[in-house]
This record gives structure tokens, sequence and C-alpha cells, in this order.
């Protein structure tokens, strides 16, 4: 069953609409409205709501919207649920908890949600979940307030998780570096949808270039496996897979109410096999996502560092080829023509060597030099750009400047810019642009270790030379 009335609702039915401010139902129609889609109000309480005409039921409602969210309590959820399949509606997000993740009565309330859809055409996202974000449609099902949640701009990069404050957490980071989503999606309880229907939709979704999961269990392990073995080749999969020690695993099922898998090697395994990229916090599935989807791969472990300090350039070259707190790749070794037209475009004093260092003497001319004489050098697979944006002669010039040998080059290039508030704008003017930025060289580094064993992976299964 395709996705689209889901992800982009022409029509929408808000249940337990309320004019209360701070109320779920409120929130929730308020950020609709934005949307486009036609609303409908359901609140059997009052006449009107929002300024529009409030019925008392969804079988009530003149037509049949593509979308009912249900903001009410658990206990009168499975009713409506129950109501929204006789009326034929195609989807339904009921957004409370209080069902199989409390136990006892909870779990008997989840049974009766997926019994009321057995059989039928309706689909359930959550319970227990935040819902959908889908900028580009200016879809928002999420109960939290955007003056205290803020969302961030359309983009290429698919959320999708298990848990709401994990996805609150993922999406305004990402609303704070500048970097945009194609969807947000909370799975909550998994009553029906899963994270196996999303990655099939996400597949051939044109503007999701990179998925990032957290999840707590796999509902259907083999799918997932298939799925992934399709996925992964054409586009990156970066996952953290909670409930990796025996207090973890407990903490998940009481989270949402569901399995989670006893053996984090078999997990690390099957990622390995199959291509995803795994990440142990929200800060490394957010870098890696973006990383992979602005570059995807690199396809070498050789790295030039451009810098115009002598200290970083050394802290780079040790994290990057130390296998001890570090990742084990390699400085690329530059060709001798390639120092001299370094030296040549920069001052004298500058260092050619790589880790090169253009000193505090550094101007946005010899940087877009340098990077244009690394496009040059077969040796090089990959470039870190470490910007210090207090040199005098650094600019905002610089963004345009990577952002031309980004598109232009022939060299996948990962900033990093280590400062104060200024860096901080300078840096998300870089991810506005697609240029993956980071403000710490362990963060910068990891994700290239990320990228070039991506590569490995779409070498090994021979979709790229």
């Amino acid at each position: 069953m395709s996705l689209g009335k889901l992800l982009k609702p022409s029509s929408i039915a808000v249940v337990g609409a309320s004019d209360q401010p701070g109320k779920v139902g409120n929130v929730i129609l308020e950020n609709l409205r934005a949307s486009g889609a036609k609303l409908f109000a359901v609140n059997p309480y009052d006449d009107y709501v929002g300024g529009m005409v409030s019925y008392p039921t969804v079988m009530d409602i003149p037509e049949m919207p593509d979308l009912a969210v249900i903001a009410i309590p658990a206990k009168y959820t499975v009713e409506v649920v129950a109501e929204c399949v006789e009326k034929g509606i195609p989807f339904i997000i009921p957004v409370a908890s209080g069902f199989s993740e409390i136990g006892g009565e909870g779990v008997e309330l989840q049974k009766q949600l997926s019994k009321a859809i057995e059989g039928t055409k309706t689909r359930i996202l959550g319970p227990n979940t935040l819902g959908i974000l889908v900028p580009r449609n200016r879809i928002d099902t999420f109960f939290t307030p955007p003056d205290k949640s803020p969302r961030p701009h359309d983009g290429s990069i698919a959320v999708i998780s298990q848990s709401g404050s994990v996805l609150t957490g993922v999406f305004e980071m990402a609303e704070n570096e500048g970097v945009g989503v194609s969807v947000c999606v909370g799975l909550g309880n998994k009553v029906d949808l899963d994270e196996n229907d999303f990655l099939e939709y996400l597949l051939d979704d044109e503007s999701t270039k990179c998925i990032a999961l957290y999840l707590e269990s796999f509902e259907d392990g083999g799918k997932f496996i298939d799925l992934a073995r399709k996925v992964t080749p054409v586009k990156p999969v970066v996952a953290i897979k909670a409930g990796r020690t025996e207090r973890g695993i407990r903490a998940a099922q009481s989270h949402t109410g569901a399995l989670a898998s006893s053996s984090d090697v078999l997990v690390d395994g099957i990622f390995r096999q199959f291509g995803i990229s795994r990440a142990y916090d929200v800060t490394e599935l957010l870098d890696m996502a973006k990383g992979m989807a602005w570059l995807d791969h690199i396809k070498g472990s050789r790295i030039a560092v451009v810098s115009s300090t002598g200290g970083f350039g050394i802290i780079a070259a040790d994290y990057i080829e130390s296998s001890v707190r570090g990742v084990n790749m390699k400085l690329a070794e530059l060709s001798e023509e390639t120092k001299k037209r370094i030296i040549d475009s920069s001052v004298y004093f500058a260092t050619a060597e790589n880790p090169i260092d253009l000193t505090g003497a550094v101007t946005d001319r010899m940087f877009d030099a340098v990077l244009a004489t690394l496009q040059e050098d077969e040796s090089v697979d990959a470039i870190l750009l470490l910007v210090q944006l207090q040199a005098p002669g650094t600019t905002e010039s610089m963004v345009g400047i990577t952002q031309k040998w980004s598109r232009e080059g022939r060299k996948p290039i990962v900033v990093c810019s280590i400062g104060g508030s200024y860096s901080w704008e300078v840096l998300k003017r870089f991810e506005e642009s697609c240029i993956p930025a980071y403000n710490s060289l362990k963060r910068a580094i990891l994700v290239l270790k990320g990228l070039y064993d991506r590569g490995i992976y779409l070498k090994r299964i021979g979709s790229i030379d």
C-alpha cells in the first residue's frame, strides 16, 4: 500500500481538536494549518473549534479524510479508531501513550487497536507517537509547539525513530545546524506500520538521499534484511540500534512494549554485511546522515588535510592515521608537483607536506588555489578542510569557494571549523549549502571514516569500481 496519503494528505481530521492553548489537540490543529490540506475538527463538546465547524464524530464529517490524527486519551482511542475504519479513512495516527509500553491494561488496549484494523485497508502509525513531519508538504502532526521545538527546513535526510524524544532531538539539532529533512516519522509502538514500511517507501522517494533510523526492536528482521539489501546499494542508511546491554534491552521493552533483540553481536553483523552504518548517539546519527546524504561515499582512505594552523593539522593527522583513538586511515602522499603548486600559490613559509599548513597569513584566495591543486592529485581520495575563520584573510567567502569545488571538483570535501559564535554561524551556512561541516575534528574525521566504509561496501557488492 502506498504511503502517499499519509505523507501528503489532501484532507485531515483532528480528533480532540481544541481551542485551549497548550492542549495536544490545539497544538496539532495549529501546526497543520500551514499544510494547505483541508482540515476537519472533531470534538463532541464544541460546535466550532479554531474558527471551523466541529463535528461530534468522524462519522459526521461530510467527506472521507485521507488521515485522522487522534489526540485523545488512550482509553477512548480504540472506539474512535473503529469509527475511522467504518468511515474508510486510510491512515490513522493515535498520538496518546498508555498502550503496550505501560503493560497490563495498556497491552489489552493495543491488541484492540490491532484487531480494529484487522482485515481492513486502514493503516495505523503508532500509537504513542509524534506522527509525521514533512517540511516539503508542510504536514506537521507533532504536538510539540514550534516555538519550543523548531522544525528543520526541507532537505534530503529521512529520520525514522521509534522514540519521540530521539526524533525531536535529531530534528531540532538539524534545524539548529541548517540541515534539512525530507520526512520525520515517529514509529511509536508499531502496532501496524513499522520501519520496513517506510524503508520500502523511501527506496523510491526521490527527495530522500539518506535514511537515519533509531530502533529499539525489529518487527520483522527477515524483511528488514531483504529491504536493506535493496536500499543500501542506492541510498545510505545510518542507524542507532538501542538495547545493546541487558539493562538497555529492559529499558527498551518498557519504553515501547516491543521485544528488543538480545544479540547485539548479531545486529552488528547484519549492519556490516548489508552496508548499514552504525551510530551510537544522536550526534553521530545526524553527522553521518548529512555526510552521506551529500557525499554518499569516498573511494579510498587517503585524506588531504588543508589547514591554516599547525596544531589542528597535527591533531587531525594523528586522529586520521592512528589505530589507537583514531580511525586508522591514511594521509595522502602528495606529489612533488602538487607541493610545488601549493607553495607557489601561498606564502613562502607555508608547509606543503600533508597536513598542509597555510599559516595564519592564509587568505581565501590561497585556500581556493590549494583546493584547485588537490583536484589534480591522484593520490588524494578526499579533503578535510580546516577553516579557522579567526585568520584576518579568511572570510565568509570560503562558503562559496568550498561550494564551487564541492560541485565542480573531483574530491569530496568535509569541512571543520573550531571556534565560537561567529564560526558557528558560518558553519551553518556551509550546511545550508549541503557541505558537511563540523565544529570538532573528531566528528569530521569519524564521518570521513564512515564515508570510506561505505565505499568499501559499495566496492564489495560491485556498485562502484
